[in-house]
């Protein structure tokens, strides 16, 4: 969950209430299967996707996923220190001040740091995402509406739902989620023995972004929604919650989506040099300095300059980027699950590790459905 996600379950929320929460447990299955995916194959192979595909395809396919990849990636990235600025908005000082500092502490500490020290603060910074389940129990929900919306179907024919339901999911299924997954279990070095171990690792984090997601969207539907307030970003958010929760909720609010803009501006920074460099075959990971990996580190440098910058051009939407970003992810996933479960399946590449038959058919579900909810969505656009 990053600053795009926070932004995005939150607009839920206070636009459509309650109502996209059932979308929440079949993303967190789509998650759960595909982060699966991307683990077994880079433990097994020890090479991210990015290389796998460079290796296995054609030069086109390779372009394609790495173009394709690489804008989604930049544009979250953006919405990442959106996210950054929105915190500056919510208690009005200088948004420059926090995007330029952020910015420096972000490539200072992947910079300086080694795969192990980075890793430590991730997992801490993941911890924290707990604000938003106080801020969710803060708004003071009607529990059984909220659990009765999560195993109950709704639909609504209109644009702007079925945009928000793109956006939802591709929020949570992320293109540099599957990129960073496979990237970070192949540097981290894990074996075969330990497939259950990574798996727990893999269905834990799939719950506790699930868990997250819920709260923050009954945090705003039962405060927001139900008094009428359109928010027109994050820090909208944080600020509305107060006459309704307390201002303790607002700071939760706040402090959880600059933590969630600093997790994700690393995060998504490292996955888009790790694609960019494994797919032209040069040397790219977290341990490596910058000696021997220069090429990794410009990257990563190049994606937090220039986006921490254009987020301080004056009235740059704020809102707009941290949504688009994310339904963009959707509008591109089904490209890269394409790939993701060719490769998982040659029994050269993964021998006895490939995907069984549940696995393929939950995998060919999720393209299937990405693919039937766009093109939805670009049917309603043209026939309107």
């Amino acid at each position: 969950n990053d600053a795009g996600g926070i932004a995005t379950y939150s607009v839920a929320g206070a636009t459509f209430g309650l109502t996209l929460l059932w979308i929440l447990p079949i993303v967190m299955l789509v998650l759960a299967v595909t982060q699966e995916m991307g683990a077994r194959l880079g433990i097994v192979t020890g090479k991210g996707l990015a290389a796998l595909i460079r290796e296995n395809f054609d030069f086109r396919a390779t372009f394609l996923v790495v173009i394709l990849s690489f804008f989604a990636n930049w544009a979250n990235i953006l919405a990442e220190f959106a996210g950054i600025a929105s915190v500056a908005k919510i208690y009005g000082f200088p948004a420059w001040i926090l995007v330029l500092a952020s910015a420096i502490l972000i490539s200072w500490m992947v910079i300086a740091g080694n795969f192990k020290s980075i890793q430590r603060i991730f997992l801490t910074s993941s911890v924290l995402y707990i604000a938003y389940i106080l801020a969710g129990f803060m708004s003071h929900p009607q529990w059984s509406s909220a659990f009765k919306a999560t195993v109950t179907p709704s639909w609504q024919p209109t644009g702007s739902y079925i945009f928000m339901a793109i956006a939802l999911i591709g929020t949570t299924v992320t293109i540099w989620g599957q990129f960073f997954i496979q990237s970070y279990f192949a540097e981290k070095g894990v074996r075969t023995k330990d497939f259950a171990l990574a798996r727990a690792d893999v269905y834990a984090g799939s719950l506790w972004v699930g868990i997250v997601a819920f709260f923050i969207v009954i945090a705003t539907a039962g405060t927001l929604f139900v008094n009428h307030i359109t928010i027109n970003d994050a820090a909208d958010a944080a600020r509305a919650l107060e006459p309704f929760a307390g201002s303790f909720a607002k700071h939760l609010f706040a402090w959880g989506l600059y933590n969630a803009s600093m997790l994700g501006a690393g995060v998504v920074t490292i996955s888009t040099a790790y694609i960019i460099t494994e797919a032209f075959g040069w040397e790219g990971k977290v341990n490596a300095g910058f000696k021997e990996s220069p090429a990794f580190y410009k990257l990563f440098l190049f994606c937090i300059i220039s986006t921490a910058l254009l987020v301080l051009i004056p009235n740059f939407p704020l809102l707009p980027v941290l949504i688009m970003s994310q339904a963009f992810n959707t509008f591109v996933l089904p490209v890269l699950f394409y790939f993701l479960l060719r490769l998982v399946n040659r029994t050269d590449i993964m021998g006895k590790h490939k995907n069984g038959r549940l696995i393929n058919i939950l995998g060919v579900l999720s393209i299937v459905l990405l693919s039937a909810l766009n093109l939805s969505y670009f049917a309603y656009l043209i026939f309107r």
